[in-house]
């Protein structure tokens, strides 16, 4: 990598191709695993699990877009030098790839996003029993509409930010002056509202677990597996620092404008593609029985159970959107494993509702 103007280095093509293909592959399995386990355990396969595959799709896409650019020695290249003059008013065909591939990104990137987050909401209302946890219901409930509607609003705003003359979008910064809106400005509110989105969506378990009457450790551990997803945030706030970057000062003549617009892609790509494999973490515990990542995970599950169990047959509800009280007996699942742990013999049978 090479210095720059930028809060950090540029990218080169050979670092994005390695980034793309790794990680393409990575969020392909974990997905396909995730799918496996839905049908081999009997779970079923639900609106989290279709909404995680549309955002393999659109991620994938984007990994397409990008390796086209970077074969066409274009996103991962450097740019032409040119005069302050000649930067606002002239574009090379590598340019013009480059911005191409930039505007296409940001489009596929806001539903792989936006089925992301959604994925991840379908999950925590599939994992715990909303029906008994009023509050916790009502707030995923409106985060749903939330990362819904931001997604659809962002996805319009910048595929229509020139109206429908879309050739301007990758055009010389003179002709996206003229014909769209403030493109730049756009991305920073994108990106802040993103990150905060994820923030509330990552922090929504946090209390429940935390009330549960599970261990110390199992707490932490299942709070792990949930706050694994913000590896994803610390790509974004790379991203949102370049974007800043240019924003405020925009292309400088000493700027290489190829190399800027391909490392905002690879941190791009990188966000989305960690967020869609650490939203199918929770699924992973079941190949690793003996951590404590999954120890904890299972108390969780237990627990969920438990408390759903015990609702149904007393018809009891908590004003407190705490799980009902549990019993103090040890209660057996499906999975040969009591509250705290101990492995035993199956002895009932109870529905995957809460499974996750």
């Amino acid at each position: 990598m090479s210095s720059s103007e930028l809060p950090i280095a540029f990218v080169h093509g050979r670092e994005i191709v390695a980034a793309t293909i790794s990680l393409s592959i990575s969020g392909f399995i974990v997905v396909i695993l995730r799918f496996w386990v839905r049908i081999s355990h009997k779970m079923g396969v639900r609106v989290d699990d279709w909404m995680i595959l549309a955002a393999l799709v659109f991620v994938v896409a984007m990994a397409i877009v990008s390796l086209y650019g970077v074969f066409q020695k274009a996103v991962g290249y450097p740019s032409e030098v040119l005069s302050p003059e000649e930067q606002l008013t002239s574009l090379t065909p590598e340019q013009r790839l480059v911005e191409l591939t930039d505007w296409l990104s940001w489009v596929l990137m806001l539903p792989a996003t936006g089925c992301v987050k959604l994925s991840t909401l379908y999950l925590y209302r599939r994992i715990f029993p909303v029906e008994t946890m009023r509050t916790f219901n009502i707030l995923s409930n409106l985060l749903v509409v939330v990362c819904a509607l931001w997604t659809i609003a962002f996805l319009f705003s910048n595929v229509f930010g020139c109206g429908i003359h879309f050739q301007c979008s990758w055009a010389s910064f003179q002709e996206i002056s003229t014909c769209c809106t403030d493109k730049f400005l756009n991305r920073v509110v994108l990106m802040i509202s993103d990150l905060i989105t994820d923030v509330l969506i990552w922090l929504l378990p946090i209390p429940v677990v935390w009330g549960l009457n599970i261990g110390i450790r199992r707490k932490l551990g299942v709070i792990a597996i949930f706050l694994l997803a913000a590896c994803s945030l610390a790509a974004a706030v790379v991203r949102l620092l370049i974007q800043l970057a240019i924003h405020r000062e925009g292309f400088a003549a000493r700027t290489n404008v190829n190399l800027t617009l391909s490392t905002s892609l690879y941190w791009q790509f990188i966000e989305a593609d960690i967020a869609l494999i650490a939203c199918c973490l929770p699924m992973m515990s079941v190949f690793f029985k003996s951590t404590f990542l999954s120890n904890g995970f299972i108390s969780l599950r237990s627990k969920l159970s438990i408390g759903s169990i015990h609702c149904s047959q007393t018809g009891t509800h908590r004003s407190d959107d705490n799980l009902c009280k549990q019993s103090t007996s040890p209660m057996h699942i499906s999975h040969g494993v009591d509250v705290e742990g101990e492995h035993i013999t199956p002895s009932t049978s109870r529905s995957d509702d809460y499974f996750v």
